[in-house]
């Protein structure tokens, strides 16, 4: 989306987010954190080593009782700390008295670009996969078929990443001065 969605959850707001380590799951988070139109989400029953980020208007999140009404149940994540057979239980503690995030705060997804516009050179702002709470200048560096080569600028290929040319850690230039997140510089080689 060329214009951010607005972002009106709050911390500890729970939700329905797929499990990133098993994307087959749909398991229950709670929003731990916010920047722009991201936010920060740890599943609940698992430990803060894998919690990740999700757009607003992401398809892996979803208001509480979706899954329900989709005919789906809710499970633990992937690694869950405690006997599998104390889930219930422990689904419905979590619930009780918690705020649920409403409809309303969870956005449509854009549509997906077709085709692969990206060219050599162009610039964009990216999020660092490797620590990606941050988003950072960056510039195409290959394009092949339906794929990036995403170079972050000053910063020697460590960071550097293939990706979908309509993955949702890229975003256009302006991106962060839109949405308020902090836009990290350029490195320094």
């Amino acid at each position: 989306s060329r214009i951010p969605p607005t972002n009106d959850f709050k911390v500890g707001m729970k939700l329905e987010a797929r499990d990133p380590r098993n994307v087959t799951s749909v398991c229950i988070a709670t929003v731990i954190g916010i920047t722009g139109a991201r936010l920060r989400l740890r599943l609940d029953g698992s430990d803060n080593k894998n919690d990740f980020w999700r757009l607003v208007d992401s398809s892996d999140i979803q208001p509480i009782g979706t899954c329900e009404k989709k005919g789906g149940m809710l499970q633990p994540p992937l690694g869950f700390q405690m006997n599998a057979s104390s889930w219930p239980m422990f689904l419905l503690r979590t619930l009780n008295g918690a705020e649920m995030a409403p409809a309303a705060f969870f956005k449509k997804e854009p549509p997906k670009p077709v085709p692969n516009c990206f060219k050599v050179g162009m610039k964009l702002e990216a999020i660092d996969r490797k620590n990606p709470y941050l988003i950072c200048p960056a510039t195409i560096g290959d394009v092949k078929g339906d794929e990036v080569f995403v170079t972050f600028d000053g910063w020697r290929g460590a960071f550097d990443y293939w990706c979908r040319c309509d993955s949702r850690d890229i975003f256009p230039v302006g991106w962060c001065s839109l949405t308020g997140d902090a836009l990290q510089p350029p490195g320094n080689n």
